[in-house]
């Protein structure tokens, strides 16, 4: 019985000693594993969801040394993989890679990959492919449009004015408010008539955007315009004239912010906020600390601004003289 005994301890520790040591092997080969040698050579995987997820590590990993597989990946005949390796080498912000995106862009035959190409040429900012990206503006795909605009708008290239104001007559409310976005952050003053145009758009967010803009142009010729649209049918509207005509030095529509602060939008309320925070009066500061317990924290967040720049702005108070000092009486002099 003893015999049993012991030679059922001496496999168990046996068994034991093995297991151990293929744990050890195993967490050795673990600690040995490169991550960016390792997914670079899952980019010629047969399988195409392997490939993809490898580019998207490859993208996390933000290793320039990525770059070059990733470019190869980009003729991968998987879309997936194709937009994987797109955004990855946007991520990497690889101009090297801007060429062969840049022309993704305007003759792959999947609308997804054209359009992740568009956000990568955003993040790469690279002027060079700006005529590629005025060319995907005529795309039929609505979502390469709009993400063309945006990197036009991002790269503040004037030479994409003339596709943008093409833009403004797209069929597409979203199409338009891009286009007159990116007009925006390009700021030519030539293109303020055009934009001045938009403020008459059926799109509310269209009319609420130009009229944004002709106030940070500080565009006194709009300002008959702007009271106006102080009654327009739309809040956002009404609220975006009302801070239009404090940009041009007039406070006509302080009644309309301060009213709109109290919205049922909380994007109206945030939009109201930011205004306030210009207007700058004792009324303003007081609904500005209302605000400041709104139940949105984006709301919250814009007061909490506005009344720092209200604050930041304050004269700071002169410093009285102090009087001089009177010796005990009984001192000599």
């Amino acid at each position: 019985m003893l015999k049993i005994v012991l030679a059922l301890f001496v496999a168990a520790y046996a068994f034991v000693g093995v297991a151990a040591a293929q744990d050890q092997v195993q967490a050795t080969d673990a600690v040995a594993v490169d991550p960016l040698a390792d997914n670079i050579s899952k980019l010629k995987n047969s399988d195409p969801s392997i490939r993809r997820q490898a580019a998207e590590a490859l993208g996390q990993l933000r290793n320039p040394a990525a770059i070059e597989p990733l470019r190869q990946a980009l003729k991968d005949q998987n879309p997936f993989v194709r937009i994987a390796a797109i955004d990855a080498l946007g991520f990497l912000r690889a101009i090297v890679a801007s060429r062969e995106i840049s022309a993704m862009l305007v003759s792959d035959v999947q609308e997804s990959v054209r359009q992740s190409a568009a956000v990568a040429l955003l993040y790469i900012g690279d002027r060079s492919t700006v005529p590629s990206l005025v060319s995907a503006l005529n795309d039929k795909y609505d979502g390469v449009r709009f993400a063309a605009a945006n990197a036009l708008g991002a790269m503040r290239d004037p030479q994409a004015i003339p596709g943008l104001l093409e833009g403004l007559k797209d069929a597409s409310p979203s199409m338009r408010r891009a286009s007159l976005n990116a007009l925006g952050r390009i700021g030519d003053t030539s293109t303020l008539p055009v934009i001045r145009e938009a403020m008459n758009d059926a799109d509310p967010g269209i009319r609420a955007e130009a009229v944004r803009l002709c106030g940070s142009f500080n565009d006194k010729a709009s300002e008959a315009r702007f009271r106006e649209l102080l009654k327009d049918e739309n809040i956002k509207v009404a609220v975006a004239a009302s801070g239009a005509l404090l940009k041009t030095g007039s406070r006509e529509g302080a009644a309309v912010a301060l009213k709109a602060i109290t919205s049922g939008d909380p994007m109206v309320r945030i939009q109201a906020a930011d205004i306030l925070g210009d207007l700058a009066t004792r009324e303003a500061v007081v609904a500005l600390e209302k605000a400041q317990n709104d139940a949105d924290s984006g709301v919250r967040l814009a007061a909490e601004n506005s009344l720092s720049r209200i604050k930041a702005s304050q004269p700071i108070p002169a410093q009285k003289p102090s009087a001089p000092k009177l010796k005990p009486s009984g001192t000599k002099k």
